[in-house]
Formats: structure tokens, C-alpha cells, sequence
């Protein structure tokens, strides 16, 4: 099972509609695509978000690539911290400047996911019996109510009631996090009206505000029987609009926590076991919303997952849950995979990029038993719409 070759391609599509977050419109789908070819001939995918695609595809090109060739594809642990050494920390003065550290680490994730994929294929497996699990459908919550140029707050919550009976969803969430606390309590109010008492409400504030203006809000939505509020405070490095940055993140997010009754989700932008930890001691989080496909892939997430079952904290990772729902049906404390209307929001990650994608029915998506992720690679949409860095489409 060594390791042949390496490829790596990259896609960013327009949306049809802008779909806005608190700090204004995601209006393109992108994908950084990898694939590894073992010497017997064994292929498995892989998939990045996050950052610049253009650099995490040169990474994996020009820095792993190189690293990688002839080792064995099933050491995955081994060959994580051989990168780690490589390619992070400050004390790497050959690495490229523009190679920053959330770059390598997305870049470290696809190829982490596509050597998952070539170990579970090799053991006729799919991922989830690899991680000890039994597929099986898990529940999925509808990831909608975005800020949309020109759309009442009662065309909003219609939409998302929509997209709830569409596939039976039972939980939703719905973007916050611009204007005032009386905004935020009005959208979910409007939500929870149209969909009801039984239908569970998640709001995804995407960094928006500092710590007193995140219990305010908080406080304001709390009526509404808001199942989680998610990421209120901006990360190191991407200061708040008023204030240069929160001093310690994880302690600060404690801060609003211990100050709402709704129970605190964060993770996708913490990118280590490290700071997952510290997210979950200091910051009293509900949930863990890890994405392997930002993070260090399934090698990393395996840790994060065992130290939140430690901790009592629960799993619910962040997006692409074609790869996702194959994990969280591997561990017990894990509850929800998050699903799109592939319509609008996430054109060139959806069915026509990765053949095998998993429905939902009745709320839930299903959880195959193939062997590996179950997924191909559209080679002919990367080719005609991609831009393929080393990629034999």
C-alpha cells in the first residue's frame, strides 16, 4: 500500500443567490480536491475548505507531495506528525511565507481523509466500521435562514419551514448577527412561529460580536427555546468591527456561557486537539463542531472526539457532511450532521462533485456501508470547470 502519486484540483463556482452570513454574502461554492493512487492501484479522495485554494493545492503539491511518496498509505498517524514536523511551526524558515498555518492544515486534511479513504478500501470497510461504528442514519439539521439581499424576515422563515418539509428535518438554523439583540430575537422569533414548538432552532452568529453584546443578544433570543447559539465571538486574528480582538477567545466565549441558557457551539475554526481542549475546558461548550475537512482531517478529529467524550460534551461537526456523517456514526456522543439545499447554497460540493453523495430522508442522512467514503470525483466537472494543479482527470 504505498503510496504512487498525489493529485490535487481545485473548483470554485458562483451560487445562484448570495446567502449571507453576519459579515456579508458567500457568493461562490469552492473545493480543494485530493487524491491518492496507492502502487497496487487503490484510489481514495479527500476534500479541503477554509482557506486560499490555490495555496493549499501548491502545499500539497510542492510540500507533501514530495514527503509522501513511498510511504505506506495506511500510517496515517505516522505520516500526520511527519508533516506536522515538516511543515508547521515557526521554526521552518525553508517554508513558504505565503504557506500559513490554517493553509497547511486544510491541506494536511485532505490528504489525512484521502489515506482514510485508501485504508478503509484496502480492509473492506467503509469508515465507519474502520472507526468501530455501525452506519446508520443520523440526524441532520437544515442549515438555512441566511441573510438574502431583498428577503422579508417572513419570506425567510417561510423558506426555511420549506426546506424543513421538503426532506422532514425536525431542527434548523438560522443566521444572526446583524443589527441590534431586538434583530436577532426577531428572526428566530419569526422562525419559531412558522415552524413550530416540536422543530428544534439553532442561530449561528459567525463571530459577530463581542462579549457583552453576545449576552445581550443571547439574552434577547432566549424566549424563542434556541437549541444552540454558535461562534458569537471573533477568532484570533479576525478582530471584532469595534474592538482589536477578544484577549483569550475560549475564556471569553466561557464569559457568554455562563451567561445565557443557551448552551454554546463553536469548533470549526479551532484546528488542533490543542484548542479544541481549550475551547471545551475554558469555554464550556455544548457541542464540538470539528470539520476534518479544515482541521487535520479524520486523524485529528478521532482525538478531538475522544477528549470531548471525556469531557461530556457532545459532537456535531461543521459542514460537508458526505464526509462527515460517515464519522459521527462511529461515536456515540456525536448528534448531528449539518445538511444544505444544494440548490442554493453549495452548487459545486453537492451531487455533481461527489458522486455517492448521501441523502436525507425523514430528517436523517443516510450512513452507506460501502467500502471508504463511498464518494467519487467528477473528474469530468474538474476538468471542465477546475483548475487541476497535478490532476490525470
Amino acid at each position: 500500500m504505498k503510496i504512487a502519486d498525489i493529485e490535487v484540483a481545485w473548483i470554485q463556482l458562483p451560487l445562484p443567490v448570495g446567502r449571507g452570513l453576519s459579515g456579508g454574502p458567500i457568493t461562490s461554492s469552492t473545493d480543494l480536491v485530493c487524491r491518492i493512487t496507492t502502487a497496487g492501484g487503490l484510489r481514495g479522495i479527500g476534500e479541503a475548505r477554509g482557506a486560499s485554494l490555490p495555496v493549499m493545492a501548491e502545499i500539497v503539491d510542492k510540500g507533501l507531495r514530495p514527503l509522501l511518496i513511498g510511504e505506506h498509505a495506511a500510517a496515517t498517524q505516522y505520516l500526520w506528525t511527519q508533516v506536522e514536523d515538516a511543515l508547521l511551526g515557526d521554526d521552518h524558515p525553508t517554508r513558504p511565507k505565503t504557506w500559513e498555518r490554517r493553509a497547511v492544515l486544510g491541506a494536511m486534511a485532505a490528504v489525512d481523509l484521502a489515506l482514510w479513504d485508501v485504508k478503509a478500501k484496502a480492509a473492506g470497510l467503509s469508515i465507519c466500521r474502520l472507526l468501530g461504528g455501525k452506519p446508520h442514519a443520523i440526524p441532520a439539521y437544515s442549515s438555512s435562514g441566511f441573510f438574502v439581499e431583498g428577503q422579508s424576515l417572513e419570506a425567510m422563515a417561510e423558506e426555511t419551514l420549506e426546506e424543513l418539509n421538503a426532506r422532514g428535518f425536525r431542527a434548523t438554523k438560522t443566521r444572526v448577527g446583524r443589527g441590534e439583540p431586538e434583530i436577532s430575537a426577531a428572526r428566530v422569533r419569526g422562525v419559531r412561529e412558522a415552524v413550530g414548538p416540536d422543530v428544534q432552532i439553532m442561530v449561528d452568529a459567525n463571530q459577530a460580536w463581542d462579549t457583552g453584546e453576545a449576552i445581550a443578544h443571547a439574552r434577547a433570543m432566549e424566549p424563542y427555546d434556541i437549541a444552540w447559539l454558535e461562534e458569537p465571538l471573533p477568532s484570533p486574528g479576525r478582530p471584532h468591527r469595534r474592538t482589536r480582538e477578544v484577549k483569550d477567545w475560549d475564556a471569553e466565549t466561557g464569559r457568554v456561557a455562563a451567561h445565557t441558557t443557551i448552551p454554546i457551539a463553536s469548533g470549526e475554526n479551532h484546528v488542533t486537539l490543542e484548542e479544541c481542549r481549550d475551547l471545551i475546558d475554558k469555554g464550556h461548550v455544548r457541542y464540538v463542531q470539528f470539520d476534518c475537512t479544515k482541521n487535520g482531517g479524520v486523524t485529528e478529529f478521532v482525538k478531538v472526539a475522544a477528549y470531548a467524550e471525556a469531557k461530556g460534551v457532545l459532537l456535531a461537526p461543521h459542514h460537508v457532511p458526505h464526509f462527515h456523517v460517515q464519522i459521527a456514526a462511529a461515536f456515540p456522543h456525536a448528534c448531528w450532521v449539518e445538511a444544505f439545499d444544494n440548490a442554493k447554497q453549495h452548487v459545486a460540493w453537492a451531487q455533481d462533485l461527489f458522486p455517492g453523495y448521501p441523502e436525507v430522508r425523514d430528517g436523517h442522512m443516510e450512513c452507506h456501508d460501502k467500502p471508504g467514503w463511498g464518494l467519487d470525483v467528477n473528474d469530468r466537472l474538474l476538468k471542465e470547470k477546475g483548475t487541476l494543479v497535478h490532476w490525470r482527470a
